[in-house]
């Protein structure tokens, strides 16, 4: 007959199986998940199984540990490439190592919540701890019904602090984004500290469109197409042994429409178009992986790379991206010591052009080289109340035993938008198409969203949706352009001095301001 036996607070009920043996019990009701409160309870839930062992009603799960289950769950994964690097890392470090050895239907949700706060404890971001937790629950979601009957890892619906859930919900909701002038700013300035013009351009082109990076990165001449629009059907996306090509994410291909400014730009950007260094991996990979479209160097040109002709990998785009939006570059590990958070220093001195005798230093002309190249070492923030004194290691030129004419001028950038990271490119860009009132139908197709609620279905884009969007977008930039003049009317990344060129002369373009009436003080007219 079943008995019961108490786990903590909890009840716990086993019962005989028709082979003689007991089952491993449950301290919860299998079919509704809510846990016994009374003693009672669980036997009675014990001796209705009993009753249907006996009818024949009932089959016992199979059993089997986390360990075997996980490697052939694993394997039957269709993912792609990217991803199942990233759920292989989350399996080998941190699921395997805790859940290896147990049965599947052993996992509780009070363990869960241990070893996930556990993780927490230990140093790792909570983002990471709740990653391996959604991948265990993916796993275990899985096993219903042949191991167990629900899912351990999910919470039940009112447990839990809702302080902590409200304050996730509005981390989750307060995305950054920039406005098109703070991002015409943080654009010209990840182009000098990467001392690569091009950069300046594919962070406008991602902000003006919404594409996502590895939709920007894979761009190509062949994509502009002959009736001036765009043709996002490709992505480059970096994985752990190289780059890879392969279709949009959620197979979101689209074209999409682009203003006559920004066309302009990218057809001459295609002219210089570039073969990448790229090669195919030599190291087979990991059993199980299946191989991706590898990118190769000759095969295909691209809009943006490097100047040394690579792709920009996400790390060190983090490292130009910060800096350019918060004016510091952060603390950061750099081998065996710990560099603190410095400001960016600059040198916004102009010098005078011509030959120099060998080892002379070019003079200084004025001070009107805003917004400042980037000094390759950086100080550390002064202290207030304490005079400064400039560090002077090895390799850090003394500027104040320099001859006063040849002294650079020094400054140190101000944050524009902190914690910008390249994505918030595209959520500004959405954000800038809600705020100019575009319709829903032509915002899904141009972010390569699906809409599946009723408007979408039947809404459908129209010409002069279109034509909205372009006077939108040209104003945005337009504006952006002119906020960038007031603060100094000319720049050293040459494609911005183009177009600053002509609000020195007078030659710029009247437009009207499409941002809605309590942003009107944006609005600029030539």
């Amino acid at each position: 007959m079943a008995y019961t036996e108490q786990r903590g607070k909890r009840w716990r009920v086993r019962w005989k199986l028709a082979d003689g043996t007991y089952s491993t019990g449950t301290t919860f009701n299998l079919e509704t998940g809510e846990h016994f409160e009374t003693e009672p309870e669980a036997k009675q839930y014990g001796e209705d199984k009993e009753t249907l062992i006996r009818l024949g009603l009932y089959k016992e799960k199979d059993r089997i540990k986390f360990g075997p289950y996980a490697a052939t769950w694993f394997s039957g994964l269709d993912l792609e490439h990217s991803t199942w690097e990233t759920y292989l890392s989350i399996m080998e470090s941190h699921v395997i190592p805790r859940w290896e050895h147990t049965w599947v239907d052993e996992i509780e949700l009070r363990d869960v919540e241990a070893w996930e706060r556990g993780m927490i404890r230990a140093g790792y971001a909570p983002r990471t701890a709740k990653d391996a937790r959604r991948l265990l629950g993916n796993a275990l979601s899985d096993a219903i019904p042949k191991y167990i009957d629900k899912d351990p890892t999910v919470k039940p619906r009112g447990k839990g602090r809702k302080g902590l859930r409200r304050i996730a919900q509005y981390q989750q909701a307060a995305k950054v984004w920039a406005s098109p002038e703070e991002v015409v700013l943080i654009a010209e300035r990840a182009a000098l500290l990467a001392r690569d013009d091009d950069l300046f351009l594919k962070l406008v082109t991602k902000a003006w469109t919404g594409g996502r990076w590895s939709e920007i990165t894979a761009l190509s001449p062949e994509q502009l197409t002959v009736d001036g629009m765009l043709d996002i059907d490709t992505k480059l996306y970096q994985a752990t042994r190289g780059f890879y090509l392969g279709y949009p994410k959620d197979g979101s291909l689209r074209v999409i429409d682009l203003p006559d400014w920004l066309l302009r730009m990218l057809q001459d950007q295609a002219a210089e178009a570039r073969h990448c260094g790229c090669r195919r991996p030599e190291d087979p990979g990991r059993i199980g992986a299946v191989e991706p479209d590898w990118c190769e160097g000759g095969r295909r040109k691209y809009l943006f790379l490097t100047p040394d002709g690579a792709h920009y990998q996400r790390g060190t785009m983090a490292q130009i991206m910060g800096p350019a939006a918060s004016g510091v570059f952060q603390k950061r590990k750099d081998g065996g010591r710990i560099r603190p958070e410095r400001p960016v220093l600059v040198d916004v001195a102009r010098y005078i052009v011509g030959p120099l005798p060998r080892g002379a230093r070019r003079p200084v002309a004025d001070g009107g080289g805003w917004p400042g190249q980037p000094l390759t070492h950086a100080w550390p923030y002064a202290v207030k109340g304490e005079d400064f004194e400039p560090p002077r290691t090895r390799g850090r030129p003394n500027f104040a035993a320099w001859p006063e004419a040849e002294q650079p001028h020094l400054m140190s950038w101000r944050p524009i938008r902190a914690d910008l990271t390249p994505h918030g490119l595209r959520h500004s860009h959405q954000t800038w198409l809600d705020d100019g009132n575009i319709k829903r139908a032509l915002k899904t197709e141009r972010m390569g969203h699906e809409d599946l609620s009723m408007p979408g279905r039947y809404g459908h884009i129209t010409e002069r949706m279109r034509v909205e969007l372009a006077e939108l977008l040209a104003a945005l930039w337009e504006n952006a352009i002119g906020e960038r003049f007031k603060r100094w009317p000319s720049s050293p990344i040459p494609l911005l001095d183009r177009e600053l060129a002509r609000w020195r002369i007078g030659t710029a373009a009247k437009v009207v301001s499409h941002i809605s009436p309590r942003n009107a003080k944006r609005a600029l007219t030539a």
